[in-house]
Order: structure tokens, then C-alpha cells, then sequence
């Protein structure tokens, strides 16, 4: 009786294991689409209900760019790197990591990685767009924003990065095209510039 008992026992626990990995996950995934304020506080929640996992690794490290501590953020990618491989944000926080340090050749290297790993992961398309942008390949970087928006066609960022680098080379119809759908799409620093280059 006593082994039934222990058996069922455990198996509820494992369920509750199983059910509280799937909360943290959606929870984790529904962070990418808020504002960054209810993003941090998202996150800090699923650090909260699962702090050595990898989504709260990656919450950890994520929330740390977020305060400018880019060489503490990048312990943490390092160590989701080594423990989860397969983890295609321990690449894009690694990628992320490089980006704001201005190492923007070798964060392409991880972007490069996210979109091996997970092609329809439109943070390493994007990501690598504005690497290429700031190394001034506008034209890889139109690339990398066309990829984004056809994962996500009413991804503003993409739209405004899109609209510089084309006016960065002298497209300015199509690029203030790009601003504008941006800034109907909430992105209301496209306006700012459309005032600048779109006269």
C-alpha cells in the first residue's frame, strides 16, 4: 500500500513539474510581444517560479542588458550556452550581449546562430539587420529586415530600420514609405523621422 501511495504521490509531482516547465514556457514566450516594462515584470516572474531553468537564465541575463551590465548579462548567455546548446536564446542574448558592447561583427556571428538553429526566429534576422546597419551594409541589412517582415509583416522595428537604411541609400520614397508604416504600426519615432528626411 505504502508503494502505491509513494507511486501516485510522485506521479503528481511530476505532472506538477511537467505543468509548472509549461507555465513558465508560455509565460516566457508571451514576454517577447509586451512593452518593456510589463516584459521585466514578466520575467521576473518566471525567474521567481523557476529560477535555474533556462528561461529564467535567459531572464536573468535579459534583464541585466536592460541595466547596461553587458559582461554580467554575458555570464549568464555563456552559461546557457554550455548548459542548453539547442537553446536558441542563449544565442540571441549572447548575440544581444555583442550588439550593445558595439561588437557588431562578432554579435552576427550568434544572430548567425539563432537563424541556423530556428529560421523563423525573427530576432536573429532583425538583430543582424542592425549589426550590418551600424557596420554600414545597408543593403545586407535590408535583407536581414525583409526576412523579419516576412515572419512577422507588422513588426515596426523591422519597418523603421527598414525605412533608415534605405534612406541611408538615397531611396527616400521607398524608405519614408517604410517610416510611415512603422509609425502606423506604434513605432512614433518613425514620424520624427519622416519630419527630417521625408520633405
Amino acid at each position: 500500500m505504502k508503494k502505491v501511495i509513494l507511486f501516485f504521490a510522485l506521479f503528481i509531482l511530476t505532472l506538477h513539474y511537467v505543468n509548472a516547465q509549461a507555465t513558465v514556457e508560455e509565460l516566457f514566450l508571451q514576454s517577447f510581444d509586451l512593452e518593456l516594462d510589463k516584459a521585466k515584470e514578466m520575467r521576473n516572474t518566471i525567474i521567481n517560479m523557476d529560477p535555474e531553468s533556462k528561461y529564467a537564465l535567459y531572464c536573468k541575463g535579459w534583464l541585466l542588458t536592460k541595466e547596461g551590465k553587458y559582461d554580467e548579462a554575458l555570464i549568464y548567455a555563456d552559461r546557457l550556452i554550455n548548459e542548453f546548446p539547442d537553446f536558441v536564446y542563449s544565442y540571441l542574448l549572447k548575440g544581444n550581449c555583442n550588439y550593445y558592447k558595439e561588437n557588431y561583427t562578432e554579435a552576427i556571428r550568434f544572430f548567425n546562430k539563432v537563424i541556423e538553429i530556428d529560421p523563423r526566429e525573427i530576432g536573429g534576422y532583425h538583430n543582424r539587420g542592425l549589426c550590418k546597419f551600424f557596420l554600414e551594409d545597408y543593403r545586407g541589412a535590408i535583407l536581414d529586415y525583409t526576412k523579419a517582415l516576412e515572419i512577422n509583416p507588422d513588426y515596426p522595428n523591422s519597418h523603421y530600420r527598414m525605412g533608415m537604411a534605405k534612406i541611408k541609400l538615397g531611396q527616400i520614397e521607398e524608405g519614408c514609405l517604410s517610416l510611415s508604416r512603422a509609425g502606423e504600426l506604434g513605432y512614433t519615432q518613425a514620424y520624427e523621422e519622416i519630419q527630417k528626411n521625408c520633405k
